[in-house]
């Protein structure tokens, strides 16, 4: 087993930089991917009030402190977007791996818990064409591209304290790449050469996340006196990140030949992000999550400039969660499988000339356990995204993911 993980963290590293986003990723560090896990897709992609001892993830590390087994998790997506305006329309996909983590118990009485992991925070893609003519230049096509992605590498604790809420802390830092070319190709008659321009920005830099998850509130009012076991819990989480180094080159390439201009280093600011969440629980088979996202993309800043392409966003996510708790490990595969769905009402950090871009999507997922700790999970995420209104550009997307989560026993004691 150890084998096997150790291939399965290497792949992911090699793979992980291959991200994909959307036509909008062009404005500041690009899409935001809130969650790479197929669990956290199924339900809303946030649920940031939930404890769930099967699971090991980077998204809040309060979640830890009911870890039994070292997990390993490993994800992939599927990305299907079809962006249309009012005069065209066209269809992109792209399949990607979406990082990993590793987690292990320390004291499992006390929640002592550790992770680490590498997974992507933005991804930047997209590639736009036309086809010109004018009396100087001729016939001539005009490209735009833009790839590359954000991630972070991060280690953290969680523990439990008094009233039994959880407390988790991460370190993180973020390296990372993105590439915006533009080139012009003229006809093979024309007295013109081709020309192209490529802008590249390299980042790297610290971040911290520290997070909370209460105990049982129903405990703390003296209500749990009930027959359906309810537990209803709170969350808040805040992610920092640095004033990240960011690298800046452009390389021109005419008929003259390739010039590489190196402009040194600039400071690129990211906003905090903040999580609120809400998790209620009864008859330990039913779970309804609620959560509010918000980071003011209005604070970000480039080399000491604001965007006015960008503006605050917020997010809003309602999942219900079903699994069978009653069912024993000699169950059929069926009779195990757990259910989630979800809603998601995002409004995101573009706007152009006064129109926000807003983003509205359904999720479900299910989880098929094999073994006796190990896991698979699929979700799809499907939804609309902008408007074609003053000639923006409206996307209808369905993206998949799958998890695979694997347990092993690691650092306990054997009894002589």
């Amino acid at each position: 087993m150890n084998k096997i993980m150790y291939y399965i963290v290497f792949i992911t590293v090699n793979f992980l930089n291959a991200q994909s986003g959307a036509v909008y990723s062009r404005f500041g560090i690009g899409d935001l991917v809130n969650s790479h896990t197929a669990y956290r897709m199924g339900f809303g992609e946030l649920g940031s009030a939930v404890i769930d001892k099967d699971y090991i993830e980077g998204y809040n590390p309060a979640s830890w402190t009911n870890l039994e087994f070292t997990k390993l998790g490993v994800s992939a997506r599927y990305l299907g977007t079809s962006a249309s305006n009012n005069n065209s329309k066209v269809f992109h996909s792209n399949i990607i791996f979406s990082g990993f983590t590793i987690g292990f118990p320390i004291q499992r009485d006390l929640g002592i818990s550790l992770a680490i992991g590498l997974i992507p925070v933005s991804a930047l893609s997209y590639d736009i064409s036309n086809s010109l003519n004018n009396s100087l230049f001729g016939d001539y096509k005009e490209t735009f591209k833009g790839s590359g992605s954000l991630s972070k590498v991060f280690i953290g604790s969680s523990v439990l304290v008094p009233t039994n809420s959880s407390i988790g802390l991460a370190v993180e830092y973020y390296t990372g790449a993105n590439k915006y070319l533009s080139y012009q190709d003229f006809a093979s008659n024309s007295s013109f050469k081709d020309v192209s321009y490529e802008t590249q920005y390299k980042y790297r830099g610290m971040g911290t996340t520290v997070s909370i998850i209460s105990g049982n509130i129903l405990d703390l009012l003296n209500k749990s006196e009930n027959s359906n076991n309810s537990v209803l819990r709170l969350s808040a989480l805040a992610n920092f990140a640095s004033d990240l180094t960011t690298d800046t080159s452009i390389v021109t390439t005419t008929s003259i030949g390739v010039t590489e201009n190196l402009l040194g280093e600039v400071k690129t600011i990211l906003p905090t992000k903040y999580t609120f969440g809400a998790s209620y629980s009864w008859n330990e088979n039913y779970l309804i999550l609620f959560d509010y996202l918000f980071q003011p993309f209005s604070k970000y800043q480039f080399n000491g400039k604001y965007d006015t392409n960008l503006k605050d966003l917020t997010k809003y996510s309602l999942g219900f969660a079903y699994k069978d708790k009653s069912v024993r490990m000699n169950s059929t595969a069926l009779e195990r499988i757990s259910y989630r769905f979800g809603f998601s009402y995002e409004e995101t950090q573009y706007t152009f000339n006064g129109i926000n871009i807003n983003q509205y999507s359904l999720h479900s997922g299910i989880t098929i356990p094999f073994g006796d700790i190990n896991m698979i999970d699929f979700a799809i995420m499907a939804g609309l995204r902008g408007t074609t209104e003053n000639n923006l550009i409206k996307e209808q997307f369905i993206n998949a993911a799958i998890t695979l989560t694997l347990g092993e026993l690691w650092f306990v004691r054997e009894d002589r």
